[in-house]
């Protein structure tokens, strides 16, 4: 491993390479790839002694992996070398029985297939005109000339207030939501300290006993909502869901539902606006907006790492992965693999379809894809025609914390 790695040591931890998920810190955060590179140098999979597990940099090997059922979702198995974190996993997981997220077939099955009848593309599709009126009334007072975070002002309330109108709870409590979620996907990290798990856990908590409570509501008095609807589905074949069920999905849909979708508006923003040529280039050619917002789900995803642990001994890819054994898959750097991808590192709005690993692949593809995707092209395309002179506000931006969820602290801009 050191022969590949003796020009630049800013990534070694006592001679290993520092890995994504123990070793966080600023300026990995600002810029990930250059460490995803290190650890391609290796190999398509390269083992991290840091983190006692597998690091998946190549697209190819990555899909194998999610569609094969012999590696699953039971991570509270990986021996995290951080003795808190391991704990936490096995509790976080307990806690999280019925999240869609976490099961393999046949409980996946079962739960995804309740699930994803609020997720059809006609849903969807039939969302579009409420998505457009919530992002005229959101930039409804802003001015072209006018300086200020977009991130603010339009990426997160956004996806925020749809998700929670999907849902069928209050848009007013979304300031809340955030506090909530931040400290939630706070714990998305190889190594969590005792005091960040115990604020996970109480905003979990205080999360689950809001929407407990919402819940109730919704099944003495249903509305035309997805809470009502996943509380009065049934179907022949797969039942319905429990209460735990629905009340752990929930969760995962408000929170994931608004969390990526806030990072793939303002990433990619902010990268179309780094990028004069491509942003004219956008302008003129507004046909070519859906395959500009697949340009930024791969360039710079809004999701950086998918997980799975071995349940038997397996090769892929040359590499002999044993029972038991952690794979990370990193998103960033699978997107950007040069055998896929020609010039992976430029944004290109033109370049050929192709299949990105934003999403995932296999029985857990992302159920709100189209959803984000939506909300994006539409959040861009108003940006576009009504700002067309956008631009950044002088000085430097930050990438928030924990690197799983990859997202900008602010994005100041001149409308």
């Amino acid at each position: 491993m050191t022969k590949t790695l003796e020009k630049d040591s800013s990534y070694l931890i006592d001679n290993t390479l520092i890995d994504p998920l123990m070793d966080e810190n600023h300026e990995f955060l600002q810029d990930p790839y250059p460490l995803f590179e290190k650890y391609r140098a290796i190999g398509p999979i390269a083992w991290s002694s840091r983190g006692n597990q597998w690091l998946v940099t190549g697209l190819e090997e990555a899909n194998q992996i999610v569609r094969d059922n012999r590696f699953g979702k039971n991570m509270s198995l990986w021996k995290n070398p951080n003795l808190m974190t391991r704990l936490l996993f096995k509790f976080l997981r307990a806690r999280s029985a019925g999240n869609l997220l976490f099961q393999d077939p046949p409980e996946h099955t079962r739960l995804r297939g309740l699930m994803q009848t609020a997720f059809l593309p006609g849903t969807i599709h039939a969302m579009q005109t409420h998505i457009q009126e919530i992002t005229d009334q959101l930039l409804a007072e802003i001015k072209p000339g006018d300086q200020g975070d977009l991130l603010a002002q339009l990426a997160f309330p956004l996806p925020v207030t749809v998700i929670a109108e999907l849902l069928g709870i209050p848009a007013a409590d979304r300031d809340q939501f955030k506090h909530w979620s931040k400290l939630v996907t706070g714990s998305l990290q190889g190594k969590v300290c005792p005091f960040q798990a115990l604020k996970s856990f109480r905003a979990s908590r205080e999360l689950r006993a809001y929407l407990h409570k919402v819940i109730k509501n919704k099944q003495k008095e249903p509305g035309h909502d997805l809470l009502t609807t996943l509380s009065q589905i049934q179907t022949k074949e797969d039942g319905r869901l429990s209460e735990k069920e629905l009340l752990a999905n929930s969760m995962l849909v408000l929170i994931a539902g608004h969390e990526t979708t806030v990072n793939l508006i303002s990433n990619g923003v902010y990268h179309l606006l780094q990028n004069k040529e491509q942003h004219e280039l956008l302008k003129q050619n507004p046909q070519l907006l859906e395959a500009a917002v697949e340009e930024f789900l791969r360039l710079d995803p809004p999701v950086q790492i998918v997980r799975r642990i071995a349940y038997s001994d397996i090769e892929v890819g040359g590499i002999k992965i044993k029972s038991g054994q952690a794979v990370t898959m990193l998103i960033g750097a699978c997107n950007r693999d040069p055998r896929v991808f020609a010039h992976p590192e430029k944004m290109d709005i033109q370049r050929e379809k192709f299949k990105h690993f934003s999403f995932g692949a296999g029985i857990h593809f992302c159920l709100g894809s189209e959803l984000a995707r939506n909300e994006a092209r539409i959040a861009i395309a108003t940006l576009l025609s009504k700002y067309p002179d956008m631009r950044l506000q002088e000085g430097q931006l930050s990438y928030r914390s924990p690197f799983a969820l990859r997202g900008l602290e602010h994005l100041p801009v001149v409308y």
